[in-house]
C-alpha cells in the first residue's frame, strides 16, 4: 500500500510522515475515543481505548519520563472524539497527537474549551488535524508560556465564533513554535496570534488562513525579542475592518518578524503607496513579495524598484 505525501509532513491518512517516509514508531502509542472510551483502559488500542485527553496526556508523560529508554523517543495519541469539553492543563511532553476519524461533516475531532499548558519542562507536543473550539471567555483558546517549548499546530482549525475570545494563541517566552497550514476563524477580540514580552525564538507560522474578526492578525508587544528569525510566509491574512493585519511593535529598525510571501487585507484606504501603513506596521527592511489589499487598491511590499 503506497502512502501520498502531502505538504507539512501529513500522509494521505493522517500520518505525520518523516526523512524515512514512515511515521515516528520510537515511543508508544495511544488511543483516544471519547465516545466509546474509558479512562480505566490501558489505551493501547483501539480495541480498549481511552476516554479522555487529559488521561492520555498523564499516561504519555509519566511513559516518557520513565526512564532513559524514553527520553529521545516520541510518542504518539490518536484522537477520535466529536468533540470532548475539557481545559486543558497540561500537553502530552514529546508526542504527536493526530486527529483522526470523523466528526459530523469534519474529518477532525473537535476540543471545546481553552487550554493553559503549565507542565513544567513540556518540549514538542505536535497536534496534527484537531479542531481547537473556544468557548465565551475572554481568554485565548490556547496559551503558552515558557514552561513549554517546541508546540507544533499542523493542519489544526481554531474555531473563535463563541465570541469574546481574545486570541487563537498566546505564546509568551515559548520558544520555536509552529503554526503550519491552520485555519483560524471567529470573533477573536484581540488577535489571531499574540506574542508576549520574551523571546519568540525559532518561531514559524506559515501557509494559514486567519480571518473572521475585526482585531490584529499577528501582534507583538514591545519587548518581543527572537534571538533566532521569527518567520511570517504564505499567509492569508484578512480582517473585517481596518485594524492591522501585522503589527509588529519593536518595529522600525527592530522589528523582529520576517514577512514572507504574504496576502494581508482590511478595508483601509490606500492612496498611495505609504498606504500600507493601515495595512501592516513592519519593519520593512524584513518584508519580502507581501501583497498588502485594502479598500481601493493593491500594493506590494516592499514596492518593487527596477534599477
Amino acid at each position: 500500500m503506497s502512502i501520498t505525501n502531502f505538504p507539512h509532513g501529513i500522509s494521505s491518512f493522517g500520518i505525520p510522515i518523516f526523512g524515512n517516509g514512515q511515521q515516528d514508531i520510537s515511543g508508544t502509542t495511544f488511543f483516544v475515543d471519547n465516545n466509546y472510551g474509558n479512562d480505566g483502559n490501558d489505551g493501547l488500542s483501539l480495541d480498549a481505548p481511552l476516554k479522555t485527553f487529559a488521561r492520555a496526556t498523564i499516561l504519555n508523560n509519566i511513559d516518557i519520563a520513565r526512564g532513559a529508554d524514553r527520553w529521545a523517543r516520541r510518542n504518539t495519541i490518536y484522537l477520535m472524539a466529536d468533540t470532548e469539553t475539557a481545559t486543558l492543563t497540561a500537553f502530552p511532553n514529546k508526542c504527536d497527537v493526530i486527529g483522526v476519524g470523523s466528526y459530523d461533516a469534519n474529518t477532525k475531532p473537535g476540543i471545546t474549551g481553552h487550554h493553559a499548558p503549565v507542565n513544567t519542562g513540556n518540549y514538542g507536543t505536535r497536534f496534527i488535524n484537531v479542531w481547537f473550539k473556544g468557548v465565551a471567555t475572554a481568554t485565548p483558546i490556547v496559551t503558552l508560556a515558557s514552561t513549554s517549548s517546541g508546540i507544533q499546530f499542523i493542519g489544526c482549525t481554531f474555531d473563535g465564533v463563541a465570541g469574546t475570545v481574545t486570541h487563537a494563541i498566546k505564546a509568551t517566552a515559548s520558544p520555536f513554535l509552529k503554526v503550519i497550514g491552520c485555519d483560524i476563524f471567529g470573533l477573536f477580540a484581540t488577535a489571531y496570534i499574540g506574542f508576549g514580552t520574551g523571546d519568540t525564538a525559532g518561531t514559524v507560522i506559515k501557509d494559514n488562513w486567519m480571518h473572521g474578526s475585526d482585531c490584529i492578525g499577528i501582534v507583538n508587544v514591545t519587548g518581543t525579542t527572537s534571538s533566532y528569525q521569527t518567520l511570517v510566509e504564505n499567509n492569508v491574512i484578512s480582517v473585517t475592518g481596518t485594524g492591522l493585519c501585522v503589527d509588529d511593535e519593536a518595529n522600525g529598525s527592530t522589528g523582529i518578524l520576517y514577512l514572507v510571501g504574504n496576502r494581508f487585507m482590511n478595508g483601509a484606504t490606500l492612496t498611495n503607496y505609504a498606504g500600507y501603513t493601515g495595512i501592516i506596521d513592519p519593519n520593512i527592511a524584513r518584508c519580502v513579495d507581501n501583497i498588502c489589499m485594502g479598500a481601493d487598491v493593491s500594493m506590494r511590499v516592499p514596492k518593487i524598484l527596477v534599477a
